[in-house]
């Protein structure tokens, strides 16, 4: 159930912010077996002067720069994340066209006791049913 905060330059329209919302969630199902309805996801739009980035180092960006942090539960290996980081270039590239050096990914792992869904719930999956045997 990871929490998604996505910081960028204002201007970019509705469906492209959008996009990028949907690209993430797609990414972190297909890459890391997150459940598909776990989606919590904010995108905040900055003026020029509350956005600072390098966009030279380590290699050149240009001002579409996405600053994506995503808080997740502990457990995923290096491997595992690798193959999100390389799913979400590639899907944010395709749709909505952004330019992989502008993808800035951060994880943060916490361990899932630090999680409640709502209802004084504790734990990441407190909330989700278990499958039904069929």
């Amino acid at each position: 159930m990871p929490m998604t905060h996505v910081s960028m330059r204002k201007g970019k329209p509705a469906s492209f912010r959008t996009a990028v919302l949907k690209g993430i969630h797609a990414s972190l199902h297909e890459a890391l077996g997150v459940h598909p309805e776990a989606f919590f996801m904010t995108i905040a739009e900055h003026d020029e002067a509350n956005f600072l980035a390098n966009e030279t180092f380590p290699f050149k960006r240009s001002p579409d720069l996405l600053l994506i942090q995503i808080t997740l539960t502990a457990g995923r290996n290096a491997d595992d994340k690798k193959r999100f980081y390389e799913r979400l270039v590639k899907t944010l590239q395709a749709n909505p066209g952004v330019d992989p050096a502008d993808v800035f990914i951060n994880i943060i792992e916490v361990a899932a006791e630090n999680w409640s869904p709502g209802n004084g719930l504790a734990g990441r999956n407190a909330a989700i049913p278990a499958p039904s045997a069929s």
